[in-house]
């Protein structure tokens, strides 16, 4: 029997592995894990980075503890995931171009970046396809990341919805991030604490993706739209795409497609940039944070 609300419809839980070199404990059963019993300050082995990978393709957030690593080592364990890129927003490490850093000072004051749930940088013909954060410096408490499942998202709509959206595009700009619509608030763009100028075109640039992909691991369709660089379905107005996006905005934000990663110093998470969301939890007022990153090349969205 169809379910008379997308409130009934519940996706694919994952399905337990069996690891021989890991121990993977799952955060939720739709997305999310720890990883324990792998030293990434050593060289992995091939039958490590498989169960690895295995481990990130099913829980689509992966969190290594206690993992206390040097800039080089980072750099390193993010290169097992593809080619590491920078992103043109973010400063880098003094010394170290390919980590970029994510810092929020107890001084500042106004919103934290990323409050909206987004995928990083969608507005890229090829937007990452993941990201190796480590926790430097933060709070006891506070700052936790919150993370969505687009493949629970879309498991979730009934098949009549999935047919009607299944054609559509939808067209991505950081215009709202540092472009036209972001300076004629009178702002400037903020990143890691220092003021900068953002090309101004690159941020208007426009760029037409899938609003249902297929992920080229698993083969798995997800949706792909995001408050923070979604725009409008492609060949409709803003006006006449506000019923479709409004709707799976607030549809992908269910609380049971989600995790909540806590951060802890000397913490590695990686998460999956083409079928996730995240977004930051603004609630360590008054405290410092510093994260660094690396990101990872990704190849353009498809169905």
């Amino acid at each position: 029997m169809q379910a008379k609300s997308s409130l009934d419809a519940h996706p694919t839980l994952v399905k337990p592995r069996a690891y021989r070199h890991l121990e993977v404990q799952p955060l939720t059963g739709v997305l999310g894990a720890h990883i324990v019993g792998v030293d990434l300050r050593e060289p992995l082995s091939a039958d490590v980075w498989e169960e690895i990978g295995n481990a990130f393709a099913d829980h689509q957030v992966v969190m290594f503890p206690d993992q206390k690593l040097s800039h080089e080592q980072h750099v390193a364990f993010g290169r097992g995931f593809g080619e590491v890129i920078r992103l043109p927003q973010l400063h880098s490490v003094e010394g170290h171009p390919d980590v970029q850093i994510i810092r929020r000072l107890a001084t500042d004051t106004g919103r934290v970046v990323g409050e909206n749930w987004h995928a990083d940088s969608t507005y890229l013909e090829e937007p990452p396809r993941a990201v190796v954060m480590r926790a430097v410096d933060v709070p006891p408490y506070g700052g936790d990341t919150g993370f969505l499942s687009m493949y629970a998202a879309y498991e979730a709509l009934s098949p009549a919805y999935k047919a009607l959206i299944a054609p559509l595009n939808v067209v991505h700009s950081a215009t709202r991030i540092f472009g036209s619509a972001y300076l004629a608030q009178g702002r400037r763009y903020n990143a890691s604490g220092a003021k900068t100028q953002m090309d101004v075109e690159l941020g208007d640039r426009e760029m037409v993706h899938p609003l249902v992909c297929k992920h080229e691991v698993s083969g798995r369709p997800f949706l792909y739209l995001n408050k923070t660089y979604s725009q409008r379905i492609d060949g409709l107005t803003t006006e006449e795409s506000a019923p479709i996006m409004n709707f799976l905005h607030e549809h992908c934000a269910r609380f049971d497609f989600t995790c909540r990663a806590r951060w802890h110093n000397d913490q590695i998470l990686v998460w999956d940039n083409r079928c996730t969301m995240h977004r930051a939890i603004p609630d360590y007022a008054g405290q410092d944070r510093y994260m660094t990153r690396i990101t990872i090349a990704g190849q353009r969205p498809a169905r």
